[in-house]
């Protein structure tokens, strides 16, 4: 499964039937998108622009990198610096456990500023690694799997329910995927108004989640937080959520 996920062949079952797809790479973010609005430059211009604000940013405070734990607010930080350090001070992780989710959404949100007709909305859905965030008028279903000993071990839809307002939908896991994880749950999924909040959130509930007598507790901490929409997390075969989460089959082709 490690192949897959480093190849980003999961994106090839994706059917285009109702969106344009595009990829989108600056260095370490490979960003894929579906859209009605088909302005890649509108997004690599705001992904060039925030990753030049995150290196400047990185080189003057490199604890900001290498952190691992919370640190405190920074007025002169860009607004979008501060939501990660924010965010990962609510979750009580290191602020580049929001780095992903918040590039999802600068990309999402730069498409919904230029769209060409406007009486149209946009409808954008932007993956970062396995971070999601979606703005659509209608419901769309994101696939979630996990894996044991690097095999599929399991597969599920989760409905993301309209929203022009925007969700982010991120997952940890300590047996899958390049991201660092404390734990050793299979997967760890949140949902959240904003994608700092979800993938920091996603980051401290997989670390936290090391087996299933953790779940309960943990899970219920995390949904404390305003604007958790739901959670979803599997270790050792057993599954728990709470929330604003509805599950669904998802289609084998």
């Amino acid at each position: 499964m490690t192949g897959l996920f480093n190849n980003r062949t999961y994106r090839v079952g994706i059917p285009d039937r109702e969106l344009i797809s595009f990829t989108v790479t600056v260095k370490e973010t490979n960003l894929f998108v579906r859209t009605n609005n088909p302005h890649t430059q509108s997004v690599l211009d705001a992904i060039l622009s925030a990753r030049h604000s995150l290196e400047k940013y990185i080189t003057d405070n490199p604890q900001f990198a290498a952190t691992l734990s919370p640190i405190p607010d920074d007025p002169y930080a860009p607004s979008f610096i501060r939501g990660m350090i924010r965010d990962a001070r609510t979750c009580n992780v290191g602020p580049m456990a929001a780095v992903a989710g918040t590039l999802a959404e600068i990309a999402a949100r730069s498409l919904v500023k230029t769209h060409p007709d406007s009486d149209q909305s946009t409808e954008v859905i932007v993956e970062n690694g396995g971070d999601v965030y979606v703005i659509s008028p209608v419901s769309r279903v994101v696939s979630l799997e996990w894996s044991v000993d690097g095999g599929v071990e399991g597969r599920v839809g989760m409905e993301i329910p309209p929203s022009m307002e925007g969700i982010g939908i991120s997952s940890s896991s300590g047996t899958f995927g390049h991201s660092l994880s404390l734990g050793s749950c299979n997967l760890a999924t949140v949902l959240a108004s904003r994608g700092s909040l979800s993938d920091a959130a996603a980051t401290a509930l997989g670390n936290r989640v090391k087996k299933p007598e953790d779940i309960e507790d943990q899970v219920a901490d995390i949904c404390q937080i305003p604007e958790i929409v739901g959670v979803f997390v599997v270790v050792d075969g057993v599954i728990g959520i709470q929330g604003d989460i509805r599950l669904t089959a998802v289609s084998e082709d």
